[in-house]
C-alpha cells in the first residue's frame, strides 16, 4: 500500500528522533567507559604506591 506523504514524513521524523537518542545513549556509554578507565588507572597507581610503601617498611624500626 502507498503511504501518504505525511505518514512518510512522520516515519522519517521518528527514525531521526530514534537515531538521535541512540547517539545520545552511545555518548553516555562512552563517557561512563572513560570514567571507569580513569578510576581503574587511579586504583592501579594507588596499588603500586602501596606496594612500594610495604616493601620499604621495616617492621624492626
Amino acid at each position: 500500500m502507498k503511504k501518504r506523504r505525511s505518514e512518510n514524513a512522520d516515519d522519517t521524523k521518528l527514525i531521526a528522533d530514534d537515531t538521535k537518542q541512540i547517539e545520545d545513549d552511545t555518548k553516555l556509554i562512552e563517557d561512563d567507559t572513560k570514567q571507569i578507565e580513569d578510576h581503574t588507572k587511579q586504583i592501579e597507581d594507588h596499588t603500586k604506591q602501596n606496594k612500594r610503601r610495604q616493601s620499604s617498611w621495616d617492621p624492626n624500626s
